[in-house]
């Protein structure tokens, strides 16, 4: 029988982040995939002849997004960091375009994924995140498994206070085992993988009642016979209808394409018709503001995220699942921080966790 050292579950930015670090070190690592390619919310996509990100994605210049982008670029030795600018994002009011200066007393459910997109500062990439997706694959030197659903998670000694997890069930019957098992995909999934000793059924229907926010993305391409360069900041549209579906942000690629996005709760994104409404007033509010974009449509592309947060499960400080000393829970869901900050956080943690040096590249471990 063949034992992993580890056993990474899920391939969205933070597991193949840490999947790709460890097999540096140990080619005796697994990854597993639901779906048919890595990269999750992060993967590529072919869009009007174009290659871009799977949905408008910005990173801000905070300390922590900045280093968290250092540890990346010194993890795949490559810059990615293209320089630091101001974010100074508009809005579109009936007298014209306007800096956005804040949703004053009446602030979105959903401000605080919102507030991601706002900061004073925001960083310009050389390499957007489905590049970073495609080097991270590139340089895995472990064993990839895709269409692999992970079904159940398996343990010795469930009778006692720290039971071991020693192997995952895939597809309902395939068994793989391992040392270390770092759980990387949305944490409403561990209710139904974990037994009952490990998570109990208080907990279970806690965490799959929970409401989290999912990102509704449009993606629109309208051929621009004008010459003028299309504005490269963002757009904070709020419509005129008095509704709880709230503002929509956007930004262009080039003067032929766009890309925006608006927010759901997880339970109303349960109906598509709710995902139909927001969707609706996202291309409402874009016609106001940009009424000759709305005239040329020519291809649009639409995509709803899972879950991107809402999980208050209490861990370990260090991400490991309390009494499991083997499993380590770097859902993006489990972050304070949202979106592309979040998920290389939670990487790093973990890699931190196992002895990792991310400065130096170096892990205690193998020394």
């Amino acid at each position: 029988m063949h034992i992993y050292d580890y056993i990474i579950i899920g391939s969205g930015l933070t597991g193949l982040t840490i999947a790709q670090r460890l097999s540096a070190e140990t080619k005796n690592v697994l990854l597993l995939e639901s779906m048919d390619d890595v990269g999750g919310l992060n993967r590529s996509i072919h869009f009007a002849d174009h290659s871009i990100n799977n949905g408008l994605r910005f990173f801000p210049a905070t300390d922590s997004g900045l280093k968290a982008l250092d540890n990346l670029e010194n993890q795949l030795g490559i810059k990615i960091v293209k320089s630091v600018k101001e974010n100074n994002p508009e809005t579109y009011e009936a007298s014209g375009f306007k800096s956005f200066v804040g949703f004053g007393a009446n602030p979105p459910a959903f401000y605080d994924e919102f507030s991601y997109f706002l900061t004073p500062k925001l960083v310009e990439l050389h390499l957007q995140p489905y590049q970073w997706i495609h080097l991270l694959k590139d340089k895995f030197q472990g064993t990839l498994h895709t269409k692999s659903f992970v079904t159940k998670l398996g343990f010795e000694d469930l009778e006692t206070k720290h039971p071991k997890l020693t192997h995952v069930v895939v597809n309902g019957n395939k068994q793989y085992y391992g040392h270390n098992f770092i759980f990387t995909a949305p944490v409403r999934e561990l209710a139904f993988v974990l037994p009952d000793e490990v998570m109990n059924l208080r907990t279970k229907s806690k965490i799959k009642k929970e409401i989290g926010w999912q990102a509704v993305c449009l993606d629109l391409f309208n051929p621009n016979e004008s010459e003028t360069e299309a504005k490269q900041n963002l757009f904070v549209l709020d419509g005129t209808t008095d509704d709880t579906l709230g503002p929509c942000i956007g930004q262009f690629l080039t003067k032929d394409m766009s890309q925006w996005l608006s927010f759901i709760d997880h339970e109303s994104a349960e109906e598509t018709e709710n995902i139909g409404l927001v969707l609706k007033k996202m291309k409402r509010q874009i016609k106001r503001a940009f009424p000759e974009l709305a005239e040329k449509i020519q291809k649009e592309r639409i995509f709803v995220s899972s879950p991107i947060s809402g999980s208050e499960l209490k861990l370990n400080a260090n991400l490991n699942y309390p009494n499991i000393e083997n499993l380590w829970i770097a859902s993006p869901t489990k972050n304070t921080t949202p979106n592309l900050i979040g998920s290389l956080q939670n990487a790093q943690m973990v890699l931190a966790s196992l002895g990792f040096n991310p400065e130096k590249g170096t892990s205690s471990l193998f020394v």
